[in-house]
């Protein structure tokens, strides 16, 4: 194998066990705190007046319950970022009004892609590759774009060059068995 081939196939595994991983985890503290705050279906809704909402909902319901290193939340910005001891990280915002306790959950394998994905002029240039999409609502934790889609679906919609069709990457990867196949449209 080459060297470059190499590099790939361990950021490859990297991504697969660190998603797996981070999965597994968040649904496991949202196990521990049900037991601490009842059944999540009967959590509060975040305040969504206030730019600390995610932030608070988070302190309130998940943050006893995961190993972090750090909680950060800019200023003026609605997302929370979590980091963990691995070297990968979340952040976590209130998706929508109509549906309170509803979360879009943005998975980074690698933290210190954060910053330059949170200033990409491009968003599709990190999403699927260096950040992963999840929903967190009352039904629990799932990929963007949830799940009874196709593979066919899910494919296209990953090579796709709209960002928002590549939040899809996730279902994939998860339909997939947790792994990233040789077919995966995107490299990192």
């Amino acid at each position: 194998m080459t060297i470059p081939s190499l590099i790939y196939n361990h950021k490859k595994q990297v991504v697969e066990s660190r998603l797996k991983k981070f999965y597994t985890t968040f649904t496991q503290a949202v196990i521990m705190s049900e037991k601490d705050n009842g059944e999540k279906e009967y959590w509060e809704d975040p305040d969504l007046s206030s730019l600390t909402a995610s932030e608070d909902w988070y302190n309130r319901y998940l943050a006893k319950y995961l190993n972090t290193v750090s909680v950060e939340r800019d200023t003026y910005d609605y997302v929370v970022w979590i980091k963990f001891s691995d070297g990968s990280a979340f952040g976590m915002r209130f998706s929508t009004a109509e549906i309170r306790t509803s979360f879009d959950i943005y998975f980074y394998p690698y933290a210190k892609d954060v910053e330059k994905c949170r200033n990409a002029s491009d968003q599709a240039s990190c999403t699927g590759q260096k950040y992963f999409t999840f929903h967190f609502s009352k039904n629990g934790l799932q990929p963007y774009g949830g799940y009874g889609r196709s593979r066919a679906e899910l494919l296209n919609a990953c090579g796709n060059e709209d960002h928002g069709m590549r939040n899809l990457c996730t279902a994939l990867i998860i339909h997939d068995g947790w792994k990233i196949n040789k077919d995966y449209p995107l490299r990192f």
